[in-house]
């Protein structure tokens, strides 16, 4: 058993549990921040629960609250097809949605203003 665990569990144990009763802010951060560790590690949410002896459902929560508070920013990475490079000042761009929509043929002109009006 990881140290971490170990001392979370003895830290929840020390909390009065019951209906209307809330965790401390920094303990619940800990856990939060654990369980992030754990899911990206492929543990589902009812084993984690089960460790740490608290309702999965709270951690999916919780956890879920946190990652809403984290920047909706992500990297994005310009990748050049190869036709791309041959096809000079004049090519025809294309943009892909997170949604799926797929827009091609645009000039950089077209590009921007789609970007401005979406936002």
């Amino acid at each position: 058993m990881d140290q971490e665990l170990i001392e979370l569990r003895r830290e929840l144990a020390r909390v009065e549990r019951g209906r209307g009763r809330r965790y401390p802010e920094q303990l619940r951060v800990r856990v939060t921040q654990w369980t992030h560790v754990q899911r990206q590690r492929g543990a589902s949410w009812q084993a984690i629960g089960r460790r740490l002896k608290i309702a999965a459902e709270s951690l999916r929560r919780w956890t879920m609250a946190d990652m809403q508070r984290e920047p909706a920013l992500v990297p994005v990475e310009v990748v050049a097809d190869a036709d791309d490079e041959a096809a000079g000042p004049g090519q025809q761009l294309r943009v892909v949605t997170r949604g799926g929509h797929r827009i091609e043929g645009l000039s950089l002109a077209d590009v921007v203003e789609l970007v401005r009006v979406l936002g």
